[in-house]
């Protein structure tokens, strides 16, 4: 008996055989056919005859032509597992060395202005025609209009995340900072301009404001057309009284047709049935010794100062004091004190950086109140025994500082020359 010698095929599948698991695993699986194989063709020779487990060594050739060979299907695969793929085996990848890896930390991400404005809750305000967007959130012209002090495009603001307008968190105050690479968008607001109708036709016009002091103003010829179909629910007619506000790109007119409505007033804050009142022109007496001048030295960076006081007529007196010192005023009449509600005196304190009672001519009860509530929102209260200028002005350097509420009866009175 004569067996096919497949010694050479066998030992070109070792020599393809690589170190991987892969390689080995098939080229186990090929010789367990291969096994196989044979003991199969070997055994069909001769029922009696056991088959043969092992490989007998031969010389080539191994097949003479009165030999019985192997089937030629069978001979060709086993060639195949024989001989291997014809492609070369995929070799293990190499592992790189630790020392290789590039260890070195990543740069720091560049923190940007608005990012360290966020983290002390200030945010950029960027103004449209009728609203702001801050923070990503809209903020519609009613709530910028309760305000006690005006937004421009490019101001930052603080919001207060506990108090709620709208839904939205409260706008404290302007810090008066401003991002040097942001460039503010100017917008002109054509205030109390008058609508008109436009005769043969549902279109008005703004051709005059009640202040005079307009580009519409300036020529008779001058008109900015408001279209009443633009703002739907508003019920715009003739004899309204609008704010309108546009881009203004140097364009003059040209720019002013593509604004739009920024606020309605109402009748009471203007009625527009009179003609307005002539300003009466009053003879400036001037008492250098009662003129207020700045006595101390400090800044309030636009804080707002709430000083309350039973004295109504100096209410407004007080302003210049604050505006002095680059602060925002805001006054509290309580000379009727049946009319200060412990609401009201919480909602102005909830609204100011500061706050100034002058007990000379108030209730006893709303100087408590006030203390309960600035202590309640922990602003810096003080305490002003007169209502005058140096009285409120000493007052508010206390509460700046963090000193006591209360003047030191030693305080030296200091007196310009």
């Amino acid at each position: 008996m004569q067996i096919y010698d497949y010694r050479q095929e066998l030992i070109e599948l070792l020599e393809n055989t690589a170190a991987d698991p892969t390689s080995l695993k098939q080229t186990q699986r090929s010789l367990t056919i291969i096994l196989n194989i044979l003991n199969h063709y070997d055994g069909a020779k001769s029922d009696a005859e056991p088959a043969p487990r092992f490989i007998q060594r031969q010389t080539r050739p191994a097949f003479s032509g009165n030999q019985q060979e192997m089937p030629t299907k069978a001979r060709k695969v086993l060639k195949s597992l024989l001989t291997g793929p014809t492609e070369k085996p995929v070799k293990a990848p190499v592992a790189t060395p630790a020392s290789a890896v590039n260890t070195a930390p990543e740069a720091p991400k560049e923190i940007s202005e608005e990012e360290r404005l966020a983290a002390d809750d200030r945010y950029l305000v960027h103004r449209k025609l009728s609203g702001a967007e801050i923070n990503h959130r809209y903020y519609p012209e009613a709530v910028l209009h309760a305000l006690h002090f005006p937004i421009e495009d490019g101001d930052i603001v603080e919001l207060d995340r506990e108090q709620k307008v709208r839904g939205l968190p409260a706008i404290r105050r302007v810090t008066g900072d401003h991002l040097l690479a942001y460039e503010p968008t100017k917008i002109n607001v054509i205030e109390y301009g008058g609508l008109k109708q436009v005769p043969g036709s549902d279109v008005l016009q703004i051709s005059s404001t009640l202040k005079g002091n307009s580009i519409i103003d300036e020529n008779s010829a001058n008109t900015v057309v408001v279209d009443p179909f633009k703002y739907p629910g508003r019920n715009l007619k003739a004899g309204m009284v609008v704010d309108f506000a546009y881009y203004d790109k140097g364009n003059g007119l040209a720019d002013a047709k593509d604004g739009a409505i920024r606020w309605i007033h109402e009748k009471q804050d203007y009625d527009t049935t009179k003609q307005p009142k002539k300003v009466k022109v009053v003879k400036k007496v001037s008492h250098p010794r009662h003129d207020y001048e700045k006595k101390l030295d400090y800044d309030l960076h636009q804080r707002t100062v709430l000083v309350i006081t039973g004295v109504r007529d100096k209410v407004k007196g007080l302003k210049p004091v604050i505006d002095k010192h680059h602060g925002i005023f805001h006054g509290l009449d309580a000379s009727a004190e049946e009319k200060v509600s412990s609401s009201k005196l919480k909602r102005e304190i909830r609204d100011a950086d500061f706050v100034i009672v002058c007990i000379d001519a108030i209730h006893h009860r709303i100087s408590q109140l006030a203390n309960h509530h600035a202590k309640r929102y922990e602003k810096p209260l003080a305490i002003a025994n007169v209502t005058s200028n140096m009285g409120v002005e000493r007052a508010v350097a206390r509460a700046l500082n963090g000193d006591p509420a209360y003047a030191e009866s030693s305080e030296k009175i200091v007196t310009s020359k």
